[in-house]
């Protein structure tokens, strides 16, 4: 019995998602009238902000198949983003880290790791297609990022196209509430549960004793 309870207070407690440090306030929707005050507002709060963090539930489809999971993202004021995928029991399933520098992709379910560019990053993970993943990051929190041909609606972000993905918004809104990136056969469909700006930095996640590198990204 003793051994059943600790097993369970250590399953609650995997099953919470993990909160950055830092203080955090509700995400407002915009105030504009038109396409092109969305554009101007959503551009002040790109300069303005200091971070952001999604509660996201995702559905990713890559030909015939498909898998679903709830999911966390955080980005920073620094070009720091992560986006953290669980479980159904909410452990960890997948880590996603990238910075300026570097991307580090921890697969927490087959115990392996790789880390490398952008670059090298988009040729083995094709949903993102060339777009590093901090502007795509970016996109999914509904905020515009440079180099990026988007179009607006009154509410937000319509569309964005980068290279051959293609981004949606439906409907167009800010917080965005539901977001499909495509790229050919290869689909995410994003619906945000949550959003918040928080002051808290993105920490860059740590690789457990063990782990094998260097295997190529996936979901």
């Amino acid at each position: 019995m003793r051994r059943a309870l600790v097993l369970l207070i250590a399953l609650l407690a995997a099953c919470r998602t993990t909160r950055p440090a830092g203080e955090e306030t509700p995400v407002a929707p915009l105030t504009s009238t038109s396409p092109s005050d969305a554009q101007r507002q959503l551009t002040a709060r790109r300069a303005q902000l200091t971070g952001e963090r999604s509660l996201l539930r995702i559905r990713a489809t890559n030909g015939d198949r498909s898998q679903s999971f709830r999911a966390q993202l955080q980005i920073d004021a620094a070009g720091r983003m992560l986006l953290t995928a669980y479980t159904p029991i909410g452990t960890t399933a997948i880590r996603l880290y990238a910075d300026n520098a570097e991307v580090v992709f921890i697969n927490d379910l087959e115990d392996t790791w790789w880390h490398g560019s952008a670059s090298d990053f988009s040729r083995s993970f094709g949903f993102f297609g060339n777009t590093p993943p901090y502007a795509m990051a970016l996109l999914i929190a509904g905020l515009p990022t440079e180099g990026i041909t988007s179009d607006y609606a009154a509410s937000g972000l319509a569309r964005a196209t980068v290279g051959d993905v293609i981004v949606t918004f439906e409907p167009p809104s800010y917080p965005p509430q539901h977001v499909s990136i495509v790229r050919g056969a290869q689909k995410l469909e994003i619906e945000t549960l949550e959003s918040a700006m928080t002051t808290a930095s993105v920490a860059k996640p740590t690789v457990s004793n063990g782990y094998r590198c260097c295997l190529a990204p996936r979901l």
